[in-house]
Order: structure tokens, then sequence, then C-alpha cells
């Protein structure tokens, strides 16, 4: 599961001065059993309108999109990329996010 392969890897982030949030449009109380059932130490935040899945261009019809968005400091949209895989892929993720942050710093 693409969640399970962030946590193990979260190592991956700790340069970054950036918070990790993974979000779904399930109810926030399905969230939460979830991150409490894969033992998640990220925010994982529920959207059941869609409303900020669709800000960072991740809707897809009533679902969101797997892959990653990234938001400035000021919560501004920059980037996003679909790939089902990411978190299998997560190294080639990590190395994505941080070129796209080094990008924002200059």
């Amino acid at each position: 599961m693409q969640l399970v392969e962030l946590q193990e890897n979260l190592a991956l982030f700790d340069d970054i001065d950036a918070d990790i949030y993974a979000i779904s449009k399930e109810s926030s109380s399905d969230s939460q059993a979830l991150k409490n059932g894969l033992g998640l130490t990220f925010s994982l935040l529920s959207d059941p309108n869609l409303e900020v899945i669709e800000y960072v261009n991740m809707k897809n019809d009533d679902l969101s999109y797997r892959g990653f968005s990234i938001l400035d400091q000021n919560g501004h949209y920059v980037h996003h990329e679909i790939n089902d895989h990411w978190g299998e892929q997560i190294e080639e993720t990590s190395s994505k996010i941080h070129e796209h942050l080094k990008e924002l710093s200059e």
C-alpha cells in the first residue's frame, strides 16, 4: 500500500522543511481509523467534497488520482504528478519532490 511505503520511508524527507499529508475523500472517522490501523505518523486528512483534491489538480470525477502535489509555504498550488505507483517508487517520488522544492527556493 502506498501509505505504508511512505511511512516506512519518511526519512527520505527528513532534510526538507515541509509538512507531509495524505488526503482522502473518506470521512474523518474512516481516515482516522486507517491512520491508526496502519500506524501512520503523518497526517491523513479527510476531503469528502474533494475541494482540496480539486485545488491541487488531483480530482478524477468522484475520486482522486493517486500521486502527489506540492503547495508552497503559503498554501498556493505549485505542482502535481499523477502516479498510481508513487509509493512503490518512493525513492523516485522523493527525488522529484526534492527537485521541485529546490526550484521553489531559487
